[in-house]
């Protein structure tokens, strides 16, 4: 479990996003800002594919992106622009920025727009399935 406080409560060991959109997005924030690639891998389905890098990954590809990216403690600001819920599966747009430090040292600002899709599973909670960031600029817009 981290260290780490956070002011939306959640379960580290079996998160959820949640249903509810403004609640889902703090979450992810927190997480993201904790620096905790572990726990933030715990937002997604085992099977989720992410785009973050630059690249479709999954599984331990996945992990092992998150650990690395997320230790030099990124910070992501996030607004969700639209979301929609059908059954088991919501469908988020989010404009976001994250600040970061590149290969050389130096500040870096990636900014863009991302495509969430989520997956209600078996026991009702909520999890990434695809994450699709679009950097506009910075590292993986390069």
């Amino acid at each position: 479990m981290s260290a780490t406080s956070f002011t939306v409560p959640f379960d580290p060991e079996r998160p959820d996003l949640t249903s509810d959109t403004d609640i889902q997005n703090e979450i992810f924030i927190q997480v993201f800002n904790s620096g905790d690639g572990e726990l933030f891998n715990r937002l997604y389905l085992e099977d989720s594919v992410s785009n973050f890098s630059g690249e479709p990954l999954t599984g331990a590809d996945r992990l092992k992106f998150f650990k690395e990216f997320l230790s030099a403690k990124p910070t992501l600001k996030a607004k969700v622009t639209h979301s929609y819920v059908a059954g088991d599966v919501a469908l988020i747009g989010v404009e976001y920025s994250i600040d970061t430090t590149g290969p050389d040292g130096e500040p870096v600002r990636l900014e863009g727009v991302c495509t969430d899709v989520l997956r209600r599973i078996a026991d009702g909670r909520w999890l990434m399935a695809i994450d699709r960031p679009v950097a506009a600029t910075g590292l993986v817009a390069d």
